[in-house]
This record gives structure tokens, C-alpha cells and sequence, in this order.
């Protein structure tokens, strides 16, 4: 299955691809008739085209998509293993089981790209990527930056360095495993990129502190020259004096309003309870989704 993108975040097409064109598109025969059970995953087949998306899988749109074919084809395509993700020239495969706790791309990676997609990256020449997961920003930004000599990418989760070495063609990349913030401590960068978690949790820092916002604090307060961010309302309270009191030139690039739909939150009667009194989340349902958050990408510059 694959999610492309149109380059202002306007139009989501999906695609049936590789061997879903046998298994879900009935094309499971050649011109003599003899059978055919896979293609390669670059040869695809359009199924339908959503308007300004808001999430990469919005199950309100899914359901109601007015074709009855096209909306039983994109459920069938939702259980197939394979997600395809395709923004402004570049595409990335990604087998969502097969590398338990990393995420595949999602909408606020692709609102991070569609912030930075016009910046210039003439004087770039080292780039890290924090919490980098599969690397798509990394990744993106070495599309378009012509000088970069050294890519690094760095997540605590070993499965993201098992995608990396799986994936991996670029000479210039290389991965870190571990926290970033040891990483960090004597390094320089040119440019430092962040989609961290951006949602505050009750007593996270006690068990967890990538889980909360002490790594987005620590990057605000220690970056040395340039630094993209993600940053979400429910965490202003937090993030704000810091930003304020940061000594840096702070520029909003992008933002836009998304569902809260993260599972391990959702589910979690403490952590809703907490942003419901003390972080102001409200309810408002409508499209199918009853809370949301406004992403705003930052751009700090020493």
C-alpha cells in the first residue's frame, strides 16, 4: 500500500502496489493466462485521492469514501504488511512489523518536510536526526542539500538501527544507537532535526524521559547552531519560557491542526485525564475525531 503525498500536504492518493495488484487488484494473470502472484513494488495501481489529509491513516475519511469498491479495496490494503510512503521526490518502504516500536512516516513527518522543503541547505554540511526512527526527515533533507558530507541518525530503539542497516544506500549516513543527549554533550552540527515526542505524560521522566519532553528541553537549551523542531500546544506551558529564554531567533515555519489519535494515550485514563485538567485539551468532535493538537515546526537559530 502505498501514501503519496502532493507536496503541499493537499492531496493523499493511495496506491495498490506490488504484489497487491494479484492479491487485491486482480491482476493475477499475464496476456496467456498463466498466473501471477507478485509484482515488484514499484508497479502500482490508484485507488482513490483524499482531500487535505490530516493523518496518514484517518479512519473517518477511509470509511467514508464514497466509492464502495475503492473504500473495501483500501481496507483490504490496510492489513497487507507493506506501507509505502511517498513525499516531494522521496519514497520510502517500510515493513511495519517487521521492526517492532519504530514508526513508520506519518503526517507530522511530512509536515516537518513540507516546513523545511524551501529552506537552503547551501552551508549544511553535517545533519543529525534525534528520535530518528526510519530516518525520513534525514533522509529528505539529504535529497536536497548538495553539500552534506555526514548524516547521522539516532534513536534508543535498536529496531530503527536494524531498519537503517536493512535500507541504508547513502555513503554519507551513518547510525547512532543510544541517547542522544550523551551523543550530543562534544559534538557540533550544522543543522539538528527533531520530531520528538511532543506530548507531555504525568511522571514520565521518572521511567521514561523520551516519553516526555526532557528531550526537546535538553535540544532548546544545548543546540549549538541550527535547530528544526516539533513542537505541540499541549505542550506550551512547558516549552515556551524555555523558548523565551533560549537566546536564540526563534521562526514558526509551519503548523497545522491534527487529530490526537495515538493510541497509548488515548487508552491511558491517567494521561487523558492530565491533559484534559491541566493541559487544556478539549473535546470537539467533528470528521470523526473528538481531540486535537496543534503542531507548530520551530526553527531556532544561534
Amino acid at each position: 500500500m502505498k501514501f503519496k503525498f502532493d507536496r503541499d500536504l493537499k492531496t493523499q492518493e493511495i496506491y495498490a502496489t506490488g504484489p497487491e495488484l494479484a492479491e487485491t487488484m486482480w491482476h493475477d494473470r499475464d496476456e496467456y493466462g498463466k498466473r501471477i502472484y507478485k509484482y515488484p513494488h514499484t508497479k502500482e495501481q490508484l485507488v482513490t485521492v483524499l482531500n487535505n489529509p490530516v493523518l496518514m491513516t484517518d479512519d473517518w475519511k477511509l470509511f467514508n469514501i464514497q466509492d464502495y469498491t475503492a473504500r473495501q479495496t483500501v481496507q483490504l490494503l490496510l492489513r497487507k504488511p507493506m506501507t509505502i510512503v511517498e513525499y516531494n521526490g522521496l519514497r520510502m518502504e517500510f515493513e511495519q512489523w517487521k521492526y517492532h516500536g519504530v514508526r513508520s512516516p506519518n503526517i507530522d513527518t511530512l509536515l516537518f518536510c513540507r516546513a523545511i522543503k524551501d529552506l537552503d541547505y547551501s552551508e549544511v554540511e553535517s545533519v543529525i536526526e534525534v528520535w530518528s526512527g526510519p530516518g525520513f526527515i534525514a533522509k529528505y533533507i539529504a535529497k536536497k542539500t548538495p553539500n552534506l558530507q555526514r548524516i547521522i541518525m539516532n534513536d534508543i530503539n535498536k529496531n530503527a538501527e536494524r531498519y537503517f542497516n536493512d535500507s541504508n544506500r547513502d555513503d554519507r549516513a551513518h547510525f547512532v544507537l543510544g541517547d542522544a543527549r550523551k551523543y550530543l554533550k562534544w559534538k557540533e552540527f550544522d543543522l539538528i532535526v527533531c520530531n520528538p515526542p511532543y506530548i507531555p505524560r504525568p511522571r514520565a521522566i521518572e521511567d521514561n524521559p523520551y516519553e516526555w519532553l526532557e528531550l526537546l528541553i535538553y535540544l532548546i537549551k544545548n543546540f549549538n547552531k541550527n535547530l528544526i523542531i516539533n513542537v505541540s500546544n499541549l505542550a506550551d506551558d512547558v516549552i515556551n519560557p524555555i523558548l523565551e529564554s533560549c537566546w536564540a531567533k526563534i521562526e514558526v515555519l509551519d503548523q497545522m491542526e491534527v487529530p490526537l489519535k495515538v493510541g497509548n494515550v488515548l487508552n491511558n485514563q491517567e494521561w487523558m485525564d492530565y491533559l484534559i485538567n491541566e493541559k487544556w485539551l478539549k473535546e470537539n468532535y467533528h470528521d470523526g475525531h473528538k481531540y486535537r493538537q496543534k503542531l507548530r515546526i520551530l526553527k531556532l537559530d544561534r
